[in-house]
C-alpha cells in the first residue's frame, strides 16, 4: 500500500502558512481593510471597477476573492482573462489588485506600468520585498503594498511545490478579510483573525482522512495514461483550474471540462469534478457523460448527501469519492440542492469559501503525495511550469 505520510505533513505545513497569517503586522492589516472597505462603501450609488492582475495558480486565489466582491451591487469584479470586458476604463472609479509572489512575474509587471499611465489606484500583495514589482508600487504614488512573509526553517519544500505557499497564503488572507469589509461599522482586525483561526481548523481536519482510502484513491488517480478532466463551477472551478495546473507539471495530460480544446471522455480517462454540494447541475450531467463513455470518475466533495453521492453509490463506485472534512458549523452551506452556473441562491453565491480552500490544501498534499509514489522532484515539475 502507498504510504500516506507525505500527505499529512503537506496538510501540517499548509496549516502553519494559514496560521503564520496571524502574525502580519495589525496595523498593516487594518491598513489595507480600511483602503478596501472605503472603495467599496464610499458612494454606493456610483458602479466602481476591481481588475485582479496575476498570473497561474495566484491568479485563481485572487479571483475566489473577486467573485465574493459582487456582493455589492455596485462592484464590478473583472480580470483581464475576462473576453467580454477587460479594458480599463480612466474615466470610471478603479482599482487594481495585483499578486505575484516573486514580485517578478513580467506580465503583471508591464501590466503595473499601464495602470500606472492611467492614474488607475494599485494594491500590491507579494512575498518579496525588494522585488521588481514592490519598489514599483511603493514608488508610486496611488499604490500600495502588504507583504505576505514566507514561512523561515521549512526543510522539505516539496511538500507546497512552485510557489503553493504564497497561493494558499493569498486565498486564505483576502477570505480572512471578507467578514471585515462586509461589516457596515467601522473596519476592525479582530473578524480577520478569527478567521484565520477558523481556516486553520478546517484544514486540520484533512489530517482525519482515512490513510487507507486515501492510499486507494492516489493510486488509481495517478497510476494511468488517459486524460485528466478537471471540472468545477464558480469559485471551486478556480480550485480545480489549479490542480489541473499541477497534475500538468507532472507529466498529465490535462484538459478543463468546459475547454475550447477539451476531447470527449474516453475510456480510460480520469474526471476530477469538485463541488462541495454535489449537487451543481453541471457537475452531476458530466458525471453522467463521463459514465457513459467509460472514463473513470474521482468527485471531491463535502456533501455526503447529495446527486452525486447517489449516483456513484448506485454504479457502484462510492470508494471512488474523497470527501472534503469541513467543521459542523460550516456543513449546511453545502445542502443546497438545485444550482447551476446561471441558478444559484443568494447563499451560495456570498457563502465564504470553506470548501474551497479545504480542497485546495487537500489538492496541494495530495501532489505533494503524487510525487513520493511518482518518484519525482520539484525540479521535474518545474520543466513545465511556465
Amino acid at each position: 500500500m502507498i504510504d500516506t505520510r507525505t500527505f499529512y505533513e503537506a496538510v501540517d505545513i499548509q496549516q502553519r502558512f494559514i496560521r503564520q497569517l496571524a502574525e502580519i503586522d495589525k496595523e498593516k492589516i487594518g491598513e489595507l481593510i480600511n483602503l478596501l472597505t472605503g472603495f467599496f462603501l464610499e458612494d454606493r450609488g456610483q458602479i466602481k471597477f476591481i481588475y485582479g492582475i496575476a498570473e497561474g495558480r495566484s491568479a485563481l486565489a485572487l479571483y475566489d476573492f473577486l467573485q465574493q466582491s459582487s456582493r455589492y451591487e455596485n462592484i464590478m469584479p473583472l480580470t483581464l482573462d475576462d473576453p467580454i470586458r477587460r479594458y480599463i476604463d480612466p474615466e470610471k472609479r478603479n482599482l487594481i489588485i495585483a499578486a505575484t509572489g516573486s514580485g517578478e512575474t513580467k506580465s503583471v509587471i508591464r501590466y503595473l506600468e499601464d495602470a500606472f499611465r492611467l492614474s488607475v489606484p494599485v494594491v500590491l500583495i507579494t512575498s518579496k520585498v525588494g522585488s521588481k514589482a514592490y519598489e514599483m508600487v511603493t514608488g508610486y504614488d496611488n499604490g500600495y503594498v502588504l507583504v505576505i512573509p514566507t514561512l523561515a526553517e521549512v526543510d522539505r519544500r516539496n511538500l507546497t511545490t512552485l510557489g503553493s505557499e504564497f497561493e494558499l497564503k493569498l486565498i486564505v488572507m483576502l477570505n480572512s478579510m471578507i467578514p471585515e469589509l462586509y461589516h457596515t461599522g467601522q473596519a476592525e482586525t479582530g473578524r480577520y483573525f478569527a478567521q484565520i483561526d477558523h481556516f486553520a481548523l478546517n484544514a486540520s481536519l484533512l489530517k482525519n482522512i482515512d490513510a487507507g482510502h486515501l492510499a486507494d484513491w492516489i493510486d488509481k488517480l495517478i497510476n494511468r495514461r488517459g486524460d485528466y478532466i478537471v471540472d468545477g463551477v464558480g469559485r471551486s472551478g478556480f480550485v480545480a483550474k489549479a490542480f489541473g495546473m499541477r497534475l500538468t507539471h507532472l507529466g498529465r495530460n490535462v484538459f478543463m471540462r468546459d475547454g475550447p480544446t477539451t476531447p470527449a471522455f474516453f475510456r480510460g480517462d480520469a474526471y476530477i469534478p469538485l463541488s462541495g454540494s454535489g449537487n451543481t447541475r453541471e457537475i452531476v450531467e458530466g458525471v453522467v457523460k463521463a459514465k457513459l463513455r467509460g472514463a473513470d470518475v474521482f468527485p471531491i466533495l463535502v456533501n455526503i448527501d447529495s446527486r452525486l453521492s447517489s449516483l456513484m453509490d448506485s454504479w457502484g463506485y462510492a470508494k471512488n469519492i474523497m470527501y472534503i472534512p469541513v467543521s459542523l458549523e460550516d456543513i449546511g452551506y453545502y445542502w443546497e440542492r438545485e444550482m447551476s452556473k446561471i441558478v444559484a441562491t443568494k447563499s451560495v453565491q456570498s457563502r465564504p469559501s470553506i470548501s474551497e480552500i479545504n480542497t485546495y490544501v487537500f489538492t496541494n498534499a495530495a501532489i505533494a503525495l503524487s510525487m513520493d509514489v511518482l518518484g519525482v522532484t520539484e525540479q521535474y515539475l518545474r520543466r513545465i511550469h511556465v
